[in-house]
This record gives structure tokens, C-alpha cells and sequence, in this order.
């Protein structure tokens, strides 16, 4: 036999070989046709030819022929989908590495083995350095959890906003998923926020059904742990996403008085204004102004507008003015010489304000402000109540 077929010849002699020859005759046509079809020029019609031959070692009883042709495949550039098809279809161990490695293998392609294969081909699939955004696109919408959770493995896959959402949407009960999605730095902070909620629902009803503590106690705690989550990622958000975040958390009732009010003993001002910003429906540089007491009405006209309660005013209003003078200082203060400030503020200044309004400031600073500003807070209303 020679080295590469002689397609001036009847192509019989191949399929004798095939079909008579013995195993050691067929692995050399195995190879010898694989290196034909890799090679490049080779005639449109030279290619046909030898295509159902191709197809017959496919097939081949013996193992050994068909692992010897896929692997000798592996390396070609093209092949007809006939061939491709036949060899991802065969045993694992021949079908798996093939796959893995042939650059013939087109999106067309891709999807076909995701729409119709198992999950290991699935996998195989979704692991190769030159996935396509069409195969990534269908995996996040229809492929079970197991394949999906692949996407966060191979380093060349980018998902985007709406695939992230997507996956939360299919898979956010899942705990192997939302342990893959939080590890993405450029996870859309909405998931977050929502993911935040629904592990305090969970823990709300595991504290329920276990007693661990007075039905009181546990609900507040899970607030708590829930609204400093969302506090947190409103902090650490830009500027473009905390205005995005803000309408979001409006739009699903999240953005609670506690939170705003929990900013501000922080000092986190910035989360202040858009929160009063958006809620005001003004622009922010207003808002700003505003809580700087420019403008006939300054932050009080600013805060009726909001829709926060009253009971929330004075607070609100001491943290306006620590901010404004922090910046006319040129100073930044930490989170709890922000508070300590607030609460000077709400000792020192304001008239107007009843002591059982100074009371109450003071359970909010020792509720929601830093460590150290929150043990001050507390021995100040303690005091207060003792006077009164």
C-alpha cells in the first residue's frame, strides 16, 4: 500500500481493505487517509471521494481503528460534519478528547452537540478555549446547572449583564451557583442585593423553625444583617451603579428609612444624597445643595419631599451638618469621628428639638453608627432617660 491513497484508483481498495483486511491494514488506512484530509489543496472532489470511506473506519468493530482515526483527525482544520459527528458520537474515551481538541469544530457545530449530546460532550464543549459566544448563549439558557456552573471555569468565557441575570433567574436557589456568581468582581450589584435578601429569608425562617431565638429577636437580627449587606454594596458601588442601585431597591421597596438613616451615622453621605436625590425626584447637585441648607427651605424642604417620616429628621439633619463641616474643614473623618460628631451635633445644637426627640437620635447613633460611637450613644440615652 502506499503512503497516501492514489485516487486515480478505484476507491474498492480501500473498502477491501475494510472490509478483509486485518486490524494492522486498517489502522495504516486509518492514518494514512487522516493525513490526506488534514493536508492542504486537496481537490473538492478527491475530498468527496474518500469522505465514505472515512466514514467506514468510523464505524470500525475494532476500538483501536477508530481511537487510532479520531486521533489522527484531531489536528484537521476541516472536516465534513459526517465524519465530525460520527467520532463525537462513538465511546467516550475516543469521542471526548476528540472534541476537545478539533479546530473543525464551528459554532454550528457547537450547538448541535449542546442541543443534542450528554453532558459530558456538553462540558467538553463549553471547556474549549474557542467557545463560541452562540454556545455560551445557549448554555446559559437551556443547559442544566452542572454544565452552567462550567461557564465560571473556562477563563476565555466573558458573561455579560444579562447572562448573569439570566443564571441567577434559572439557578439562584442553587448553592453551587450563587457561591460562583458572588466570586465575579463584575457581578451586576443587584444580584447581590437580591441575593442578600432572599439568604435573610432564609435564615429568617431557619431561626422560626428552630427556636434559636425570641421570634422578636431573630427578626431583628435578620434585619439588621440584611440592611448592612445592602448597605455595604451601596458603599462600594460607583457612582453610575449607586444611582442605578438606588432606582432598583425604590423599585422593589428595599430602600428602607433604616438604611438611609444607617448611611448617614456612617458618614456615607454619598449614599445619602442619591437615595434623597432620587426619592425627592430633584437632580443630585440639588439634593446637594439642599443638604448644605442652600435654598429657601434647605434640607428640610429636601427631606419633605422624600417621603421620610418625620422621626427621622433630626438625624438626618445633624449628619447634613457634620458633612458640610467636614468639607469646609478640608478633612475626611472616619466612620467613628463622623459619629462622634453627630452625636455633639445632636447634644449641643438644635433648640428646637425635645429631649425625648434627642432620646430617640440617640438609639438611632446606637443602633447604626461605629463601634465606638455607638457605646457613647448608648451611655448618653441612658443618662438622658435617667434626668428625665
Amino acid at each position: 500500500m502506499k503512503d497516501e491513497p492514489g485516487f486515480g484508483l478505484d476507491t474498492s481498495i480501500f473498502d477491501d481493505v475494510i472490509e478483509n483486511g486485518p486490524v494492522a491494514q486498517r489502522l495504516v488506512l486509518a492514518r494514512q487517509l487522516a493525513a490526506f484530509l488534514a493536508r492542504d489543496g486537496v481537490a473538492k472532489a478527491e475530498h468527496d471521494q474518500v469522505v465514505p470511506v472515512v466514514l467506514k473506519l468510523a464505524v470500525d468493530p475494532v476500538s483501536d481503528v477508530r481511537r487510532c482515526l479520531a486521533t489522527a483527525l484531531a489536528d484537521a482544520p476541516e472536516l465534513h460534519a459526517d465524519i465530525l459527528f460520527s467520532i463525537v458520537s462513538d465511546d467516550d474515551e475516543i469521542a471526548l478528547p476528540f472534541l476537545a481538541a478539533t479546530p473543525a469544530l464551528n459554532h454550528w457545530h457547537m450547538l448541535a452537540v449542546l442541543r443534542v449530546g450528554d453532558a459530558a460532550r456538553q462540558s467538553t464543549v463549553i471547556m474549549r478555549a474557542d467557545v463560541s459566544d452562540e454556545a455560551v448563549a445557549y448554555a446559559v439558557k437551556s443547559l442544566p446547572l452542572n454544565v452552567c456552573l462550567l461557564l465560571f471555569d473556562n477563563p476565555e468565557i466573558q458573561l455579560d449583564d444579562q447572562q448573569y441575570h439570566a443564571l441567577y433567574a434559572r439557578f439562584g436557589h442553587a448553592g453551587d451557583m450563587t457561591e460562583k456568581l458572588l466570586a465575579c468582581p463584575d457581578l451586576p450589584l443587584d444580584i447581590r442585593i437580591m441575593q442578600a435578601k432572599r439568604a435573610s429569608n432564609r435564615m429568617h425562617q431557619l431561626m422560626a423553625e428552630r427556636g434559636w431565638l425570641p421570634a422578636n429577636d431573630a427578626v431583628e437580627l435578620v434585619h439588621d444583617a440584611e440592611e448592612n449587606a445592602v448597605l455595604r454594596i451601596l458603599i462600594e458601588a460607583a457612582d453610575p451603579e449607586l444611582a442605578k442601585l438606588v432606582a432598583f431597591l425604590v423599585s422593589k421597596s428595599m430602600l428602607t428609612t433604616s438604611i438611609i438613616v444607617r448611611a448617614a451615622c456612617l458618614g456615607e453621605m454619598h449614599v445619602v444624597e442619591r437615595a434623597l436625590a432620587h426619592l425627592a425626584d430633584v437632580p443630585l447637585q440639588r439634593a446637594r445643595s439642599l443638604m448644605r441648607g442652600k435654598g429657601l427651605t434647605g434640607f428640610r424642604g429636601l427631606h419633605a419631599k422624600s417621603g421620610l417620616p418625620q422621626s427621622c429628621y433630626w438625624i438626618l439633619q445633624a449628619a447634613c451638618d457634620v458633612s458640610a463641616e467636614e468639607a469646609e474643614e478640608g478633612v475626611t473623618l472616619n466612620a467613628e469621628d463622623f459619629g462622634r460628631r453627630v452625636i455633639e451635633a445632636l447634644m449641643t445644637r438644635y433648640e428646637s428639638m425635645p429631649l425625648k426627640e434627642r432620646t430617640r437620635h440617640l438609639e438611632y447613633v446606637g443602633r447604626f453608627a461605629a463601634d465606638r460611637a455607638r457605646v457613647i450613644a448608648k451611655r448618653l440615652k441612658a443618662d438622658l432617660v435617667r434626668a428625665a
